[in-house]
């Protein structure tokens, strides 16, 4: 695994998750930020409902209300736009401090990297732009931890055990503990494996004809040179 281009762990403080800043033009700025409004606020409606782990889907996916299933940002945004998804303040504190340095390190491999953002590009999608809508929840109760954190499926794992999970199409990554104690190289590499789904990758054993989540893994450290 290559060595990051920055020092980890020296983030300076987030901004408020709901902003956007750099931009090169208003009239962009007020689109993305208008985007990300919404995205907040259905991130915030899904994490107060009770029935958000409603079941298991035919194909055995999580099934997830339909009002995690978030519009995507149309067009791709700008290389110098920061990448500031929706991260519920519910995480805890130590996953929240490795997802924001995974971010920041996937982010610089998709911009970087021409390997890693052809990734996106095959889907029809755009890799900072799946990055930046992702919508990042724990999976912190119970049930939830059970039915995610304690599953295979489309989902990024290390050492066999599952740290994300994310329904293919969907925004809504589900965030496990521990996430929180893996290396950040292998957290960036869960990021974005994630924002693939995201951006409507399949996984078997749900699509028969896919990859599984190790293939996938694998394809993520050797486009994204990690």
């Amino acid at each position: 695994m290559k060595n990051n281009r920055r020092q980890l762990g020296t983030r300076e403080p987030s901004r408020p998750s709901t902003g956007v800043c750099g931009a090169p033009h208003a009239a962009a700025e007020q689109g993305v930020t208008a985007a990300r409004t919404l995205l907040v606020l259905i991130a915030i409606f899904v994490c107060a409902q009770p029935t958000a782990w409603a079941g298991d889907g035919n194909d055995g996916t999580v099934v997830v209300p339909a009002a995690t299933e978030a519009a995507v940002v149309a067009g791709a945004l700008p290389d110098d736009t920061p990448v500031e998804p929706f991260i519920h303040p519910s995480l805890a504190p130590e996953i929240r401090a490795n997802l924001e340095t995974a971010l920041e390190i996937a982010a610089e491999r998709v911009r970087e990297i021409e390997a890693c953002g052809d990734l996106f590009t095959q889907l029809g999608a755009d890799g900072l732009d799946m990055l930046n809508t992702g919508l990042y929840l724990q999976a912190d109760s119970l049930q939830g931890r059970v039915r995610i954190c304690g599953r295979d499926g489309a989902a990024s794992s290390w050492g066999g055990k599952t740290l994300a999970y994310t329904q293919v199409g969907a925004a809504s990554t589900w965030i496990c503990r521990r996430f929180a104690r893996v290396p950040a190289d292998i957290a960036a590499v869960a990021v974005i494996h994630e924002a693939l789904h995201h951006a409507g990758l399949t996984e078997w054993p749900a699509d028969r004809t896919a990859m599984t989540s190790e293939q996938i893994t694998r394809m993520v450290k050797k486009a994204c040179e990690f």
